[in-house]
């Protein structure tokens, strides 16, 4: 009998010592996962996190905040007025800076016009535009809508406001010439009205601001791999107009441009609608002969 109750005790006591060794490995099976996503979890929490450079206080960036205001408008600016942009130095005229991938004409001590002068303006191609003022230098600038022909973004013309911010969403930058022949930009946080108190005589509207008070702003796409029409000044007041060749791309075209030291710059129509031409000669064709809304006429 006693031997019977021994073997019976030892039995019980190896079938304990399996329950606990199956309560421990249940546990450790169960808690292991825990541990590792918490584990996953921690390590990701160190992987860098990719910022929006337009969100950083320390970069300018355009701003789709529209100002509103009853700026009263004008059907038509009347004919087309010169502006005298007067430089700081002495230079040529009209100086070719051109680099390998992008047209570039410097002028200096000019006078400009604008040849938009409604909402609606007169298409033209370049050829049109050379007959009429055949010892200038003129190249296309503000985009327009190819349905209907109306002239799109911010316009300003002979002192007088033809489409105000907010008409055409694509567009929320201009680059101004004012009265006293110096040149700036806004974008659409400005109201119309103090645009022009501050003097704006023409402007024109298409694309983003690229320079900015001296400081290049980052690519947002918008120049792509199109052929691109700008239009810049720099500080001794000197104005700049520009094509650049079809994949010539946003840091490429900066840093060949680097050396201009430009205070603004601002990116104008591009495709069939970039056109340049000097002293009545073709520089840069149309690709399609393309008719278009507004061009700048330097003299």
């Amino acid at each position: 009998m006693k031997r019977k109750k021994s073997k019976s005790s030892k039995f019980s006591l190896i079938i304990s010592l399996l329950i606990v060794l199956a309560v421990i490995i249940s546990l450790v099976l169960v808690f292991k996962p825990f541990d590792k996503k918490k584990t996953t979890t921690s390590d990701s929490n160190t992987t860098p996190i990719k910022v929006d450079p337009s969100k950083s206080d320390t970069i300018i960036s355009s701003s789709s905040v529209v100002a509103s205001d009853d700026t009263e408008k004008a059907e038509h600016a009347g004919d087309a007025g010169w502006i005298k942009l007067s430089a700081k130095g002495s230079g040529e005229k009209f100086t070719n800076l051109s680099t390998a991938n992008v047209t570039i004409y410097k002028a200096h001590n000019v006078q400009v016009l604008k040849t938009a002068t409604s909402s609606h303006p007169s298409l033209q191609i370049l050829p049109d535009v050379m007959s009429q003022y055949p010892d200038a230098l003129i190249m296309n600038a503000s985009g327009f809508n190819m349905e209907t022909g109306d002239i799109t973004g911010f316009q300003i013309n002979n002192g007088k406001l033809l489409t105000n911010w907010g008409e055409n969403k694509r567009a929320n930058e201009a680059f101004i010439i004012n009265k006293n022949g110096s040149m700036t930009t806004y974008d659409s946080t400005t109201p119309a009205s103090k645009i022009l108190a501050n003097g704006a005589q023409q402007s024109y509207s298409f694309g983003k601001i690229l320079i900015k008070d001296g400081k290049v702003l980052p690519s947002d796409g918008a120049v792509n791999w199109m052929i691109h029409s700008f239009i810049g000044n720099d500080k001794d007041n000197n104005l700049y107009l520009m094509i650049s060749e079809t994949s010539a791309g946003y840091d490429n075209i900066m840093k060949q441009i680097a050396n201009l030291n430009l205070t603004n710059l601002v990116l104008m129509d591009g495709g069939g609608s970039s056109q340049m031409g000097l002293n009545n000669q073709a520089i840069v064709a149309s690709q399609d002969n393309r008719q278009i809304g507004d061009f700048i006429v330097i003299k």
